[in-house]
């Protein structure tokens, strides 16, 4: 089973298994899998990466790192 949810610092969507604890976004944030809010559920990674595709968009709209 896969999820797919928003980064808890930067707002970027990412995907993760549900069996892992944590999962480190590219703005080097860790997320733990327990604490983030859920936008879907899937059991082919392959549809939770184009989920992420789909939501991410053109990549806009992020919080300013600083």
């Amino acid at each position: 089973m896969y999820i797919v949810f928003r980064c808890r610092k930067c707002g970027r969507y990412l995907y993760s298994s549900t069996d892992k604890k944590t999962r480190k976004c590219t703005c080097y944030y860790t997320n733990k899998i327990e604490r983030v809010r859920v936008v879907a559920r899937t059991d082919d990674e392959r549809i939770a990466a184009e989920i992420v595709r789909q939501k991410q968009g053109s990549g806009t709209g992020f919080r300013a790192l600083g």
